[in-house]
């Protein structure tokens, strides 16, 4: 389930920054529907040198400059890695809250019920074990069994 959550967000991210291009058919059909983030990161991906001089054509008549394109593309990069790290957290956090992270080494002092197993324990009264435990008991203690 995990691991299913991870994968669908990645792609979707994916799915996300990718379609932030056009092709040369639906620029030629009407350039100004065009968004200026999709023009941009077409302009500078594309390896095709006539589409690439239509695209910096229309980028310039929209007033920017390649420079400003750049900047464009590189802001939303950032911004979708901070969305892929951000579903990534929250899919950790999740997995987390239903227990399946490990945890450190430290276990509350437990309080027991019945008989007391070692002297630093307490009974279920919170009076602590001391000398009634199982430990300080003759036979209760012993090495190598």
């Amino acid at each position: 389930m995990y691991l299913l959550a991870r994968r669908f967000g990645v792609v979707a991210m994916s799915l996300a920054v990718a379609g932030c291009t056009t092709t040369p058919v639906e620029f030629n059909n009407k350039p100004s529907a065009v968004s200026k983030a999709a023009l941009c990161k077409t302009a500078l991906e594309t390896r095709d040198p006539a589409f690439q001089f239509q695209l910096v054509a229309e980028v310039n008549r929209r007033g920017m400059s390649m420079l400003e394109c750049e900047q464009m593309v590189a802001q939303q990069r950032q911004a979708a890695a901070v969305l892929v790290g951000l579903a990534l957290v929250g899919t950790a956090a999740a997995v987390c809250a239903n227990g399946n992270c490990g945890g450190g080494a430290y276990t509350p002092t437990r309080r027991y019920p019945g008989n007391c197993q070692y002297d630093w324990q307490y009974d279920a009264a919170g009076n602590r074990c001391g000398g009634r435990s199982a430990m300080s008991r003759p036979g209760g203690w012993q090495w190598g069994r």
